[in-house]
């Protein structure tokens, strides 16, 4: 699926920054959430921050690594933060001084960089952090706390103290902090080894967006918003997500609507459940108010799945339908067309084969009865080899030989007639006529011609004979058993 974005505005700057390009923008990429921000008022903000920083760079300059990260966290803090809230974005501290832990961070390191400051910047399940200088003091940068408190260098004795809480807690053994130390134990702990980048700190603006549009069951909004976050932001709980917020979408969308068919897609290329996007798929196409030019979009939509077995498996239930449809309507030819398509994926796809074959051979039948019915039907088998397999192909077979035996004892040509009667009989043995039923009517019409050219020959002995041949296998058949009587009284 596509990104949606909100402006042309949020595309190019999104992408832009999400490819690495060159001269790509920090603050303007975090502004561009905004659906109403424009290159104009990006820039206007970003002149701000930045006359803002320069005019604090003589003073920090005078100060010592603690004290400039104090220096530096106090007036941004007072220039720039008033109010907490949890669903603020960085725009908003342009608009209401209203800020939360992922956009003061982001102007944290944004001014850290500009004045040269190292830092890390830190991620736990439902906080932001940043540690300045964290080869050599660790200095704590809580953005959320205001003042004295939200920055600050842990002392020796409060490492210890929390270190030993841990030792309590069996987090850690007190060996393992007799090995390690107790400052790298305090810093493993509560910074951890993992760092995110202030590309990750875009994408889980977008992610605590997508958040609140699902706290709010915009479940469309919600999704677009954490795609856009997943490609920034490479985190396991954004693909999670995602799987959760497209399974209720699955249930919530209206699917008579064909632009809605993304969201099946969408949810196609991250979810392995197979026999649910089967079911589900299912169901869309026998929605009764589409238009025909649906379907034909949704195989479009299919093949844009990446996993080519499960792309197969939902072009089978789509052919199937089509299939199936245009047999209930008598469309002969349409059913072949998407019998061959399923056949091509899945050889062994029985309804495939039962079109197949049911299609091939009303197209046969509607010819006129010739010998060279029997090479095409020879051609059609080595094309489809399970046609054998099939009633209707051993039906019309029996009657193609009844009616080419049958007009060959008519025309007096005995042993074409012969040969044709010996491949009827070859079709006619006691396992096909068991499980097949024939066309009882060719067969008695093959025997009487049989019976009626051996009578006119004057070979009246013989003409019981192959009629009685014929009752074996059509002991019912009247067109027989009058024949016979009629030879019987000639006597």
């Amino acid at each position: 699926m596509e990104l949606g974005y909100n402006s042309v505005f949020e595309k190019e700057q999104f992408e832009h920054y999400a490819l690495d390009k060159p001269n790509k923008d920090f603050i303007t990429v975090l502004l561009a959430i905004d659906s109403t921000m424009t290159f104009e008022k990006s820039n206007e903000i970003k002149m701000e921050i930045d006359d803002y920083l320069i005019g604090l760079k003589e003073r920090i300059d005078r100060y010592n690594s603690k004290k400039k990260v104090k220096y530096i966290f106090n007036k941004v803090h007072d220039r720039f933060f008033r109010k907490y809230e949890l669903d603020a974005y960085f725009p908003d501290i342009f608009e209401s001084a209203t800020y939360n832990c992922v956009s003061g961070t982001a102007l944290y390191a944004y001014a850290f960089d500009f004045f040269g400051v190292p830092y890390q910047i830190k991620e736990t399940p439902i906080h932001v952090f940043l540690v300045a200088y964290p080869q050599e003091y660790n200095i704590l940068v809580e953005t959320t706390l205001p003042g004295k408190a939200g920055s600050y260098v842990p002392s020796e004795s409060m490492m210890k103290r929390a270190v030993d809480e841990l030792v309590d807690l069996k987090i850690y053994t007190a060996e393992q902090v007799s090995s390690i130390g107790y400052n790298k134990a305090y810093n493993d702990y509560y910074y951890g080894d993992e760092n995110i980048t202030k590309k990750d700190l875009v994408g889980i603006q977008y992610y605590n967006k997508g958040i609140i549009f699902l706290n709010d069951s915009k479940f469309e909004l919600a999704y677009e918003n954490m795609l856009k976050s997943s490609v920034v932001y490479k985190n396991k709980k954004t693909e999670i997500f995602n799987e959760g917020v497209l399974s209720l979408l699955m249930d919530q969308v209206d699917f008579s609507d064909i632009e809605n068919f993304k969201w099946l897609v969408s949810y196609a290329k991250i979810s392995d459940d197979t026999d649910y996007l089967k079911y589900k798929l299912h169901n869309i196409l026998s929605n009764e108010n589409w238009e025909e030019d649906n379907l034909e979009r949704v195989e479009s939509k299919l093949n844009k799945i990446y996993d080519l077995k499960l792309r197969n498996e939902l072009l089978v239930v789509l052919y199937s339908y089509e299939a199936e449809r245009a047999h209930k309507y008598q469309r002969t030819s349409e059913a072949l067309m998407y019998a061959e398509k399923i056949y091509k994926i899945s050889p062994d796809d029985i309804d495939a084969k039962n079109y197949i074959a049911l299609a091939e051979i009303e197209k046969m039948a509607l010819k006129n009865v010739s010998a060279i019915r029997l090479v095409e039907l020879d051609e059609l088998l080595e094309k489809y080899p399970f046609l054998e397999e099939f009633g209707i192909y051993q039906r019309y077979q029996v009657y193609l030989y009844s009616f080419l035996a049958a007009n060959s004892f008519h025309n007096n040509k005995n042993d074409a007639a012969q040969g044709y009667l010996l491949q009827l009989e070859g079709i006619l043995g006691d396992e096909n006529r068991e499980s097949t039923d024939f066309d009882h009517r060719a067969i008695g019409e093959a025997y009487g011609e049989a019976g009626a050219y051996f009578y006119r020959n004057g070979q009246k002995e013989s003409a019981i004979n192959i009629l009685n041949r014929g009752m074996k296998f059509s002991p019912e058949n009247e067109n027989i058993k009058r024949k016979i009587r009629l030879i019987k009284k000639s006597y």
